[in-house]
């Protein structure tokens, strides 16, 4: 049984006539003869009365009938709606970016976003990076904002934007007196770490393995901004990208540290093997595109 058979059922039932269904469906009369005829056989009863001289539905046929106006609704809202989708004009888009692109980027991209598709339901999770490729990966979200994936997982980053490492440091602290700040400057004090795996995190340790110095940390947060609250505090120093930088509450000092010459690329994430996105979903990665490129 398919579609195409239960739309020529209906044009008969409401005709009454073979002759007229084929007129009205623009079909061969032999065609929609068949089609029934396969239709009873898959079926096994009889549809039509013959016998009289205007065609009339058996109590077979009357069931049918009831049951295939509901189909063909269905199918039709089906058919608006995945239209709508394309369009853009409803869905479901879910997007998982890092907390410092969200919180720099976002309120912008979303004003545009909303002003041009106001339908679309928007689910934004706010991420570590490893679990943006994880849950991309996974198809539990559509785009990613973060830094690189690794290679295996099948997803393709896009660069947007590189991010230099900032020094964080309470007002208060030493090193606030020094003219010029180094790597070996830090390897006594108490560094505030996000969790790993983490891509800047494993940027930092490296520099500092590359170099033969230890890494003092004991504290490790998970959020960005609670790190920077944390270093108000005099808990710690922080080394975070530059574009966490942007809102810094008062009495932390931003540093530069003279050779520690890291610059993290953030970008759009997809996967490997795309789904077909519609149009809101390609309408969000270029606000993407031109929000971040033109930071």
């Amino acid at each position: 049984m398919d579609l195409r058979q239960l739309n020529t059922f209906k044009a008969i039932a409401e005709e009454g006539s073979f002759v007229r269904a084929a007129e009205r469906l623009q079909y061969a009369q032999s065609t929609i003869s068949l089609q029934i005829q396969q239709l009873e056989e898959e079926l096994g009863v009889e549809l039509f009365d013959r016998q009289r001289r205007k065609i009339q539905l058996t109590p077979a046929g009357r069931a049918l009938l009831m049951h295939a106006q509901h189909v063909i609704n269905q199918v039709a809202q089906l058919q608006q709606d995945l239209a709508a989708i394309v369009t853009g004009e409803s869905g479901h888009l879910r997007i998982g970016m890092i907390e410092a692109v969200a919180r720099l980027y976002l309120p912008e991209i979303l004003r545009k976003f909303r002003a041009r598709y106001p339908r679309i339901q928007l689910t934004i999770e706010v991420l570590s990076t490893i679990h943006v490729h994880e849950q991309l990966a996974a198809d539990q979200i559509d785009l990613g904002v973060s830094t690189p994936p690794a290679t295996d997982m099948g997803l393709v980053f896009e660069p947007l934007q590189t991010a230099p490492i900032m020094l964080l440091l309470s007002e208060q602290h030493p090193l606030c007196q020094q003219p010029t700040i180094t790597l070996s400057d830090l390897k006594d004090e108490c560094l505030l770490l996000t969790h790993p795996p983490c891509a800047y995190r494993s940027a930092i340790e490296q520099a500092f393995v590359a170099r033969g110095l230890p890494l003092a940390t004991n504290i490790e947060i998970g959020s960005i901004e609670v790190i920077k609250q944390a270093v108000q505090q005099g808990l710690g120093i922080a080394l975070v990208p530059e574009l966490a930088t942007h809102s810094i509450p008062p009495g932390i000092v931003i540093r530069n540290v003279s050779d520690l010459h890291l610059h993290l690329p953030l970008g759009l994430i997809t996967r490997a093997i795309p789904i077909p996105q519609g149009k809101a979903a390609q309408a969000f990665s270029s606000l993407l595109r031109q929000t971040m490129t033109a930071a």
